[in-house]
């Protein structure tokens, strides 16, 4: 998979759609302490009832690096359809993308491109032009979704947990950890990361491990968790050690597509 060449890479797909099975999850839960913990993770965060009735997400992931904006995307998911809005601009040059994230096919040179439609500067793009905007807008998709909702594909089909013991990080308090893996072409599966849960169940920090990457990277902090609809949503992401670095604002969550969300825009 593309890794997108933000400020950090998240590869792990983000699986789309609505309502999941979870037949089983409680006799798997009595067993294991991964899906233990797991389960305890959702009922934190606002139940898996509350996760599939949410139907519609939006928000703004910004980067900041030494105190400047470097990336400022909108987004806005409807979670049943796949229907997929992302917009931002750079150098002063706007960007518009709507496509689907349940319609994508290969691409000879692009690996894999939505079906959808693209504009920059208010000009609709055609051909190679479109194809690679499309790529670009879906790598956003899958790196900016993973680092705004984590917590709530723990349990997605293909992602393996396991419990890993406890961890004390840097600032003195002892943690849960748990592990999630992939299955072979699920996101880049050789792509590891760890959830460190705190004693309510919430999680507050991960760290990853990157396939290429010759160690795991920093331990990443998920603070300002708020209520969002019905569900509740971490709104920064901290480095080990402070400064912000990833945040998030306007964001919206909800059981209804507002209407004309997903529209072509009228220049």
């Amino acid at each position: 998979m593309h890794r997108p060449i933000v400020v950090l890479a998240v590869s792990a797909l983000v699986a789309c759609g609505g309502a999941q099975e979870d037949g089983g999850t409680a006799a798997a839960a009595a067993n294991d302490p991964a899906a233990t913990h797991a389960a305890r993770l959702a009922e934190n965060l606002g139940g898996r009832e509350a996760w599939d009735r949410t139907r519609y997400l939006s928000f703004r992931w910004i980067v900041e690096r030494d105190g400047e904006v470097v990336a400022n995307r909108e987004h806005s998911w409807d979670r049943y359809d796949g229907r997929y809005r992302v917009a931002w601009a750079e150098d002063g040059t706007s960007h518009l993308l709507l496509f689907n994230v349940n319609e994508v096919e290969p691409h000879p040179e692009l690996e894999k491109v939505p079906s959808g439609r693209a504009w920059v500067a208010g000009e609709e793009l055609a051909g190679a032009a479109r194809d690679s905007a499309l790529r670009r807008g879906y790598g956003a998709f899958i790196n900016d979704t993973y680092w705004a909702i984590m917590p709530y594909k723990w349990e997605d089909p293909g992602v393996h947990l396991t419990y890993e013991g406890t961890r004390t990080l840097s600032d003195g308090r002892v943690y849960d950890v748990i592990h999630l893996g992939f299955d072979q072409g699920l996101g880049v599966t050789e792509d590891q990361y760890w959830g460190f849960l705190d004693a309510s169940g919430r999680m507050v920090a991960w760290q990853y491990h990157l396939g290429r990457a010759e160690a795991p990277g920093d331990v990443i902090w998920w603070s300002d968790w708020e209520p969002v609809g019905d569900i509740r949503f971490a709104m920064t992401r901290l480095l080990d050690g402070g400064g912000r670095f990833i945040y998030f604002e306007d964001v919206a969550a909800g059981e209804t597509v507002p209407e004309g969300r997903f529209d072509p825009p009228t220049f």
